[in-house]
């Protein structure tokens, strides 16, 4: 059913709570394949619900909260189909063919038009038969060495994929061929599997996995998503109004999601961190340069307030999203101009000019953060987004958290 929100100039303020973070719930829920894993706030989204999907087809079992690993893992299904979650399909790819088997791996449009190119050849001299280089995918064999290298330009994921692969395997190395991109969220896979109890070394372009006999099982609560609860801080910060977003975990000292703390403070916001919450205030608005090749996802975010910039953000190492849930590249342009913004294209990086953000109107190209990108400019002189459902795919909670902060929300479908 297509959804319509219709939101109204609002202010926007007050405390939330940062919704779950979609990367860390996914490796969270492929740890399952390794020790048990209790999640106790595991979020409805439709990428979470993909990656429980996924490993149930490996053998673990969910009993309520509990994700309970099988003694090995296997491939229990012949068939599986995911929704749109492509981290959950890239970590998929290289962990089935870690273990060994055969399977058909299909996806909903668009993410059965996203590439798998690099994984296919990576793998396809390492014993692994696939059927296509695009979805529908027949998977079948076996990785037969403990050293696998893999072009690091069209997906982190692969990489983090590989790491659970050969932690299942017993050991092995993983080597990027350059450029290394998204490594952020390379860092964030290493990290969380060095303290469950794996020795996984990042070190340039190779990454050294060992496998400790007992892993730690987890139980506790998904850290919040800085990315996600960026919208949130947008939509009080161009309204004149103050926030706090509580549930964030301390600011890792690599670039990452997280340092969209310190960009919006480089962009004029009183931008804070403390005691687990991110205080954001407005100020004097101003335009930056920065390069997101590590964390590309940050671009519509910083799109987004850039709109309200009268002078110019150059955001560069943006080409990769060319291949996200829609070509971002284009995706954001034409958001910022719906909204009264001017936004160019050019050699690896987009250059935003906005200042005057203004009532507009985009029907959402199936991907979640361009809609949030929208809902958060519209609280400053209205506006509206169709398809507005395709939020559900990282953070169902969007529309109604904007509307508890004082947005005027409504939604029609």
């Amino acid at each position: 059913m297509s959804l319509r929100a219709i939101i109204k100039r609002s202010k926007v303020g007050g405390k939330v709570r940062a919704p779950p973070s979609k990367s860390q719930a996914i490796r969270l829920i492929f740890y399952s394949l390794l020790s048990k894993v209790e999640i106790e706030d595991m979020p409805d989204s439709e990428d979470i619900k993909d990656a429980i999907n996924a490993v149930k087809a490996l053998g673990v079992k969910m009993e309520g909260r509990e994700l309970i690993p099988p003694p090995s893992p296997y491939v229990k299904e012949n068939y599986v189909k995911f929704r749109g979650s492509a981290t959950t399909l890239r970590f998929f790819i290289p962990i089935v063919a870690s273990i060994g088997g055969e399977i058909v791996i299909d996806a909903d449009y668009p993410l059965r038009d996203r590439p798998i190119k690099r994984i296919v050849e990576a793998l396809s001299t390492k014993g692994v038969n696939f059927s296509s280089h695009s979805l529908p995918v027949k998977l079948s064999g076996k990785i037969k060495d403990d050293i696998v290298e893999i072009p690091g330009d069209e997906s982190s994921q692969y990489v983090s994929g590989l790491i659970y692969g050969m932690i299942i395997k017993g050991g092995g190395k993983v080597v990027i061929k350059p450029p290394v991109s998204s490594s952020s969220y390379i860092k964030m896979t290493t990290s969380l599997l060095n303290n469950f109890g794996a020795k996984v070394d990042f070190q340039g372009n190779v990454i050294s996995v060992e496998r400790e006999k007992d892993m730690i099982p987890f139980k506790g609560k998904v850290p919040g998503d800085y990315a996600l609860s960026s919208f949130y801080a947008i939509s009080s910060i161009i309204t004149g109004g103050k926030l706090k977003i509580t549930g964030l975990d301390v600011p890792e000292n690599y670039f990452g999601d997280h340092s969209i703390v310190e960009i919006f403070r480089n962009m004029g916001v009183t931008s804070q961190w403390e005691d687990n919450s991110w205080n954001v205030e407005s100020g004097e608005l101003r335009g930056i340069k920065v390069n997101v090749d590590d964390a590309p996802d940050l671009a519509v975010s910083i799109a987004t307030l850039a709109t309200a910039v009268p002078s110019s953000t150059v955001i560069e190492g943006v080409e990769r999203l060319k291949i996200k849930e829609s070509d971002r590249i284009s995706t954001i342009i034409t958001t910022v101009k719906a909204f009264g913004g001017d936004a160019r294209y050019d050699k690896g990086k987009i250059e935003i000019i906005g200042g005057n953000i203004k009532e507009g109107f985009i029907s959402c190209p199936s991907d979640h953060r361009i809609a949030m990108m929208a809902g958060a400019m519209a609280t400053y002189d209205g506006g509206v987004v169709d398809n507005a459902c395709c939020v559900n795919k990282s953070n169902p909670r969007f529309w109604k958290d904007l509307s508890s902060l004082g947005a005027k929300v409504s939604l029609v479908g």
